[in-house]
């Protein structure tokens, strides 16, 4: 039985990375540059969103700094053994690490790692999520959108359409 379950196990964790390829990386370098937009919670409150991406480290992270209504935050991506991660210093004054789980069509989503982030939604209230869809007919326009969750569940999900400049 238990020899089953390390087989199933490996069969689920294998096949949740099937999908990740190492370009993704370098597809998400095409960011580069400004993006402005308008953030909208689905707790009904917008802010101004500003992201600008620049590649750092000898073209081994991709640095996303964002301005949330005045509110300056960091995230930085990089790919590391075989998993594209991002990393987020954010203004609830936590560290979410998040790993690439899908990539489907130019839509990549980020799962937080509670274990790699020391986090536990029994207590904490941070971004669990992370969706970048880089729209195919339009590189000057990508869709972003993020979920906050905490002990009480969904705090709230955030989403702009961003605009290059």
């Amino acid at each position: 039985m238990k020899n089953l379950i390390t087989l199933l196990s490996l069969i689920f964790a294998f096949n949740l990375n099937a999908n990740i390829d190492p370009n993704d990386f370098e597809t998400l370098k095409q960011l580069e540059g400004k993006w402005v937009g308008t953030l909208e919670r689905t707790n009904e409150t917008t802010d101004s969103f500003i992201l600008e991406f620049s590649i750092s480290s000898n073209g081994s992270a991709i640095l996303e700094e964002s301005n949330t209504g005045g509110t300056e935050m960091l995230t930085i991506f990089n790919y590391q053994n075989d998993e594209l991660l991002l990393t987020h210093y954010c203004g609830l004054m936590n560290k979410p690490v998040s790993k690439l789980t899908s990539n489907k069509n130019g839509k990549l989503i980020f799962k937080t790692d509670d274990e790699m982030s020391g986090l536990s939604l029994k207590k904490d209230t941070y971004v669990t999520s992370w969706e970048i869809d880089l729209l195919p007919d339009d590189e000057n326009k990508i869709l972003y959108k993020y979920t906050v969750s905490g002990p009480d569940g969904v705090a709230f999900v955030a989403s702009a359409e961003m605009n290059k400049i």
